[in-house]
């Protein structure tokens, strides 16, 4: 029995991956924490970083302009642009899906998490794919999938 509990205390830990995801922002953008704040309550883990040069990790993912937003996080090799749902990340992270770098909330819609302030407005999420192609994963109102 001894032998069991031993070999599931090696074997859980692979199955408990941390949620964790960096985010590239500017020094001066309070939405941003705001959207932390909400991925962190729908657990995840975020690290923070605030440079006046962030739009330079949104090149090197290969991030197109029509898809960007104030923040980039990255998480299992996958770019995370502007005020994504967690609901939206959850299923990125669990299907990964072929030829996808990653999923954009493009520009700051008014109701989507983190930008709460205002009257929520319909707004599309994204999938961008390598080849600089994209494909329409959803439209939402706040964090919901409409």
């Amino acid at each position: 029995m001894k032998k069991y509990i031993f070999a599931l205390a090696l074997v859980l830990p692979l199955f408990a991956q941390e949620r964790l995801i960096h985010v590239y922002k500017s020094p001066s953008c309070g939405c941003c924490e705001l959207w932390e704040s909400y991925m962190e309550k729908n657990g995840y883990k975020i690290n923070s970083y605030a440079k006046e040069d962030f739009m330079k990790i949104k090149e090197s993912l290969g991030i197109k302009s029509q898809y960007q937003s104030c923040h980039t996080g990255v998480i299992d090799g996958y770019a995370i642009e502007g005020h994504v749902p967690s609901s939206a990340v959850a299923w990125l992270l669990e299907n990964k899906p072929s030829g996808v770098i990653g999923i954009s909330a493009p520009g700051m819609p008014m109701g989507s998490p983190g930008m709460e302030q205002g009257a929520p407005e319909k707004y599309p999420v994204i999938l961008m794919k390598k080849d600089g192609s994209s494909e329409l994963f959803g439209y939402y109102i706040g964090d919901k999938k409409i």
